[in-house]
């Protein structure tokens, strides 16, 4: 009666072990590792037809653990800024929602595939597109 006692709750701790972790089953390894985090170099950056990267020495986007990213500006001959926001990432959708740091009025989402983060904001009547391509 012991050995059947004991195979019962072996069996029955087995499979309660196997359903408390059936969702784990699902989970990919992008995300726990969370490829798209790191820094992004400004590839681009026009407004309308005009193209924009030349008057730079350097423009980058780096996203931080957390949900805090900060955006390098360096235009020619002058010192580097930084600017500070929040973010938040949808693996589902591939989708990066921008929000300026202390400010919710101003969040966009936009694509972030496979390394490549484009934006896409009127400007005016014109169009400001920058991409970025992670290192």
């Amino acid at each position: 009666m012991k050995k059947v006692k004991l195979k019962s709750s072996l069996c029955v701790g087995l499979t309660a072990l196997l359903f408390a972790f059936q969702g784990a089953g699902k989970t990919e390894l992008t995300d726990i590792t969370k490829p798209y985090l790191g820094v992004y170099d400004c590839t681009q950056a026009k407004l309308s037809n005009q193209d924009l990267l030349a008057n730079f020495d350097d423009l980058k986007l780096e996203l931080k653990d957390k949900g805090e990213y900060v955006l390098y500006v360096k235009e020619k001959g002058g010192k580097t800024k930084k600017v500070k926001g929040k973010y938040h990432y949808d693996s589902e959708r591939e989708t990066i929602t921008l929000q300026v740091a202390d400010c919710r009025v101003f969040q966009r989402s936009f694509p972030l595939k496979k390394g490549v983060l484009v934006i896409s904001v009127p400007y005016g009547d014109k169009t400001l597109q920058l991409q970025f391509t992670q290192k």
